[in-house]
């Protein structure tokens, strides 16, 4: 098995985009990777292209090999670049689905997780409501949630918030969280505040909450990333709540800071900006041996979703991980074979490598590739 190409897709969906690795072999297998949110697909295809000549050729069991080009040293580095991390992340994901491929055994067996049937799954309720935030349907979807068995759902109510503005009265996003609570209980209630305040404005807003509704499962993204100081303080004073971070960060370096910072609790790198899988795969035993726990972010697409629920097979705490619930109606006509999602959990195949596929149908619907910088449609 020899790789005969690399190309980038964007698949346009009627309510999400879904950036594609795709690398095809001489024997027909696809190995899949995604890098939705790089910031600059057009910089991750450029990338990509550049090495397509080395990599075409190349047998894809061979990952090192194939990722020589991306671990050499040079200056000034950008191996901290999100859209280099993206390339890279997106490639890494793609050559273990074909190497899971090669051996004819699902990813997550290769991974040394046999014997898992499936995974817990929470629901992400922002995918689907950012073009409509009234609370009902917050409150709509959290019950939905709940009723097909998802047990923990998470919110941002704060998206009026920004640490410029950190003054502002909380009131709507109160009553946001006054309509989910009222369907689904604050303790199975996860809080993302996407890095929206400063040590003032989460005092204030942490123990507004906690007098109002009590402790919610989760607090996310509180405060920029790398105010480590700053949230060390704030988890000292509310002892009662747990802290997730580490979605942003593209490189082991990195999100090891956010590992060893005594103000996060659980860890959330994302697959497809790290470094792949093989960043991934010794980053949860790391974290999970120093007694943090683990949630991968995962709020896009179907690759995605099957590499890091894959990924998550091997979590000794099963934490649960991200599912971006009605984000995209259809999406389980878009991939033949399609996931199975059920009773909030992701469950697991017996087909090889991620167990899933883009169909031929909706790549040709929806999909376009770069090529010389410009965006065609795709032949399939």
């Amino acid at each position: 098995m020899i790789i005969v190409n690399v190309s980038v897709v964007r698949m346009t969906l009627k309510t999400d985009i879904w950036d594609l690795v795709i690398v095809d072999t001489d024997e027909g297998i696809r190995g899949w990777g995604e890098i939705t949110g790089s910031l600059c697909i057009e910089g991750v295809a450029a990338i990509l292209d550049s090495m397509k000549d080395y990599l075409i050729g190349k047998n894809p069991v061979h990952r090192y090999e194939c990722l020589q080009l991306f671990h050499q040293w040079r200056y000034p580095k950008i191996s901290d670049l999100r859209t280099y991390s993206s390339a890279l992340s997106g490639l890494d994901q793609a050559l273990w689905d074909l190497y899971a491929k090669h051996l004819g055994i699902p990813l997550y067996q290769l991974y040394g997780a046999a014997g898992v049937q499936s995974i817990p799954l929470y629901a992400n309720l922002n995918k689907a409501l950012r073009g409509d935030r009234r609370e009902s349907l917050l409150a709509e979807h959290g019950k939905e949630a709940v009723e097909l068995g998802f047990e923990i759902v998470k919110c941002t109510p704060f998206d009026e918030i920004t640490p410029e503005n950190s003054t502002l009265e909380f009131d709507n996003s109160i009553k946001k969280m006054d309509a989910l609570v009222s369907a689904v209980d604050i303790s199975h209630v996860a809080i993302d505040c996407h890095q929206r305040f400063n040590r003032f404005s989460l005092s204030q807003m942490l123990t507004r909450v906690l007098d109002r509704y009590g402790i919610p499962y989760w607090v996310e993204d509180t405060i920029a990333i790398n105010d480590y100081t700053v949230q060390e303080q704030i988890s000292g004073s509310f002892p009662m709540f747990r802290f997730a971070a580490g979605e942003d960060a593209v490189s082991i370096y990195q999100i090891e800071k956010t590992v060893r910072s005594h103000g996060y609790d659980v860890i959330m790198p994302d697959v497809k900006y790290i470094g792949g899988p093989s960043v991934v795969l010794p980053l949860i035993g790391y974290v999970e041996g120093i007694g943090k726990q683990l949630s991968l972010h995962n709020p896009n697409g179907l690759v995605a979703t099957a590499h890091s629920a894959h990924l998550s097979a091997i979590s000794r705490q099963k934490i649960p991980m991200e599912f971006p619930f009605m984000a995209v109606p259809d999406r389980a006509s878009l991939a033949f074979p399609s996931e199975i999602i059920r009773d909030g959990s992701y469950y697991f195949t017996e087909s090889p490598g991620i167990g899933v596929e883009i169909s031929k149908e909706a790549l040709m619907e929806y999909g376009k590739t770069i090529t010389c910088g410009s965006w065609e449609r795709i032949g399939v």
